[in-house]
């Protein structure tokens, strides 16, 4: 049975289990909320505006079927399900993509005030990334050699993949690649050991290995067993997403699988999970594990689409908060010398409303 929850009794309760977790962090206007000493960059294109993200819904934003050797009960769309798959040998990235990409990016280049815009390549889909090793390839050799030095920064470059794939023939042509990020989903394949050993191959190779799988309440043990071994494995990252409600197919297989379910209506049809991710961060923070966890819930995809075109730093500054400077500014490839100085503390670095005010001034 499908239950709507008012999204007032929804967020009133998402609040009332955050404030019983002892040790959570904010930041972004409240919408990231997080445990440990900071989310991933790759996160923070989710959250500002001077955040260009190039994402490729491979499979079908290519021109080629959606086809994944899983088949998760909670996947957004359905897909073809097989366990082997190839690019076809003639397939290339059209001009038509890369003259698109230029001028889009030299347009969003003039528009901020910061001295390095941050842009982000990101490669997921309803597929297994993995498959289209070939469209990747082609597409990164044409960010890093073209796109990179136009925007006078190195892009944080991330894929998302299930992990069963992640071997290392294809970790290292990762690496050689230029990714900053591999994001694994350890829950579609029941978090086999596989896949927690292809994790241990890909942190000696990849900069930042993130765990990512959804608050998936027949998960539950399964996700507290996983808790200490992604520690021992040095993973940096732990995101747990609430399940989004893409298509009808999709939730009637949810329906079938749990019974009852509650929606409510955030950007799109949220899941509740009961409190699960809370009951995770919790058993984190009791632990002492290394890594950061961040809660991708319903404020992060109601928000996600006004933060990246219309937050207050867009629309005053059209900057980054002060705080989330620096990683930006250890991957620009040119330097201003008037630049701000990123060894800087996020408290000596904060600006107040009228220094806001006064660079909107500045840069009218």
């Amino acid at each position: 049975m499908i239950r709507i929850i008012p999204i007032q009794t929804a967020y009133k309760t998402k609040i009332e289990r955050q404030e019983k977790l002892s040790g959570l962090k904010f930041k972004c206007h409240g919408s990231c909320a997080f445990i440990g000493e900071d989310v991933s960059p790759g996160c923070y294109e989710c959250f500002h505006s001077d955040a260009y993200c190039c994402g490729f819904m491979l499979g079908r934003d290519v021109g080629l079927p959606d086809v994944c050797n899983k088949n998760c009960v909670y996947c957004f769309k359905p897909h073809l399900v097989q366990q082997n798959y190839a690019v076809p040998s003639g397939w290339r990235v059209q001009d038509v993509g890369k003259d698109a990409a230029r001028k889009f990016l030299i347009a969003e280049k003039d528009k901020i005030t910061t001295h390095c815009k941050m842009q982000y390549y990101q490669f997921t889909g309803f597929c297994e990334p993995l498959f289209y090793l070939p469209v990747i390839e082609q597409w990164m050799r044409f960010f890093r050699e073209e796109i990179d030095p136009l925007m006078g920064t190195k892009g944080w470059a991330k894929i998302y993949t299930n992990g069963t794939l992640l071997h290392l023939d294809n970790i290292l042509k990762l690496k050689d690649m230029g990714f900053d990020e591999v994001r694994i989903h350890p829950g579609a394949s029941n978090f086999s050991k596989e896949v927690y050993d292809n994790m241990r191959l890909a942190v000696k190779h990849i900069p930042t290995v993130t765990v990512e799988t959804p608050s998936w309440p027949p998960h539950r043990n399964k996700l507290f067993e996983m808790l200490p071994i992604i520690e021992d494995i040095g993973v940096k990252h732990l995101d747990i997403c609430q399940i989004e409600i893409y298509s009808a197919e999709q939730l009637e297989k949810i329906v079938k699988t749990v019974g009852d379910v509650e929606l409510y209506q955030a950007f799109y049809p949220m899941m509740d999970d009961g409190g699960l991710v809370e009951d995770i961060m919790r058993e984190v923070l009791d632990k002492g594990y290394s890594y950061s966890v961040i809660d991708c819930n319903g404020f992060v995809k109601q928000s996600k689409n006004a933060l990246t075109g219309n937050s207050y730093w867009s629309v005053l500054a059209g900057k980054y908060p002060p705080e989330w400077e620096k990683q930006r500014h250890d991957r620009r490839l040119k330097c201003d010398r008037n630049e701000i100085n990123p060894e800087k503390s996020s408290e000596e670095s904060r600006y107040s409303v009228d220094d806001i005010v006064s660079l909107l001034k500045e840069n009218a």
